[in-house]
């Protein structure tokens, strides 16, 4: 979940335009360009845009498409953007291309720079699937190209008891207007899947021998102590994977859950500091 720059309308009009030079997709052009330009009017927004009737029907094509130009220099730029984490679900890798509107559903996008979004592997193929929005208007993705919102914290990832078994949820900041609250929950159900719950469950599992390792020696673990470190692994997964990946969010609900902060200073008392391997 990250606020990215949009590719450039005017290379994807120019795109559009060559295409439009040969046949059969000549006779489309004026029609299509107006597709991609409510496209960008409306900011990518599902609820707001209506699939594109052609004369006569091309959609299979179109649809096609987009597996005849996914080795383009263009798609293979989107595919290779270097980012901190997906900037769909914030997972710690990217490397695929997803379409924010699924091009089985509106084929005059299928190779729109404006629809294609660099994601990981399970966004593009996993749970999200064809589905684009729900049923309320607040229900829909967020689109890392339009949606300013990906450029500040969006969720956190609650710890729910008994820690002994601890179970992870995905759930948005409250400080988010309630639109906003009810767009990320819809995006998080969608795209977060069991990738999300191992990463949590394994920071979980490892972050009290991290505690013992980072304060040393023997001396009893206080949960102010272990508040400042958690402190400090947020501020580090921020740096390094961005304010809403996977790691920054399950921080953000470890720093907000003093009674978790509690269990996981007593269950580092009795570990021994790893030795260093010189």
């Amino acid at each position: 979940m990250i606020r990215i720059e949009m590719p450039a309308a005017a290379s994807d009009d120019a795109y559009l335009q060559k295409l439009c030079g040969k046949q059969p997709w000549s006779p489309h052009y004026a029609l299509w360009q107006a597709a991609y330009s409510g496209y960008r009017s409306q900011k990518g927004n599902p609820w707001h845009i209506s699939r594109t009737a052609f004369v006569p029907d091309v959609s299979d094509q179109q649809t096609a498409l987009y597996e005849s130009q996914s080795s383009s220099q263009r798609i293979v730029k989107i595919r290779q953007m270097q980012l901190k984490s997906c900037p769909m679900c914030g997972s710690s890798v990217t490397g695929t291309v997803d379409h924010y509107l699924p091009k089985e559903d509106f084929p005059e996008f299928s190779v729109m720079a404006a629809n294609l979004v660099p994601a990981c592997s399970h966004c593009n193929s996993g749970k999200k699937g064809r589905t684009f929005r729900g049923t309320s208007r607040n229900e829909r993705f967020l689109h890392p190209y339009f949606d300013s919102l990906a450029g500040q914290p969006l969720w956190l990832t609650r710890i729910i008891p008994p820690y002994e078994a601890a179970r992870f949820e995905a759930a948005p900041i409250q400080s988010l207007s309630a639109n906003n609250r009810e767009l990320m929950k819809f995006h998080l159900r969608h795209v977060l899947g069991q990738q999300f719950h191992r990463n949590a469950e394994n920071l979980w599992a490892t972050y009290p021998q991290y505690l013992r390792d980072e304060i040393g020696g023997t001396a009893p673990v206080s949960p102010a102590r272990a508040r400042k470190e958690i402190a400090r692994s947020l501020r580090i997964s921020i740096l390094t994977s961005g304010e809403n990946s996977w790691n920054a969010s399950f921080f953000r609900g470890l720093a907000e859950n003093g009674d978790a902060q509690t269990y996981l200073a007593r269950a580092a008392r009795g570990l021994k500091a790893t030795p260093l391997l010189l």
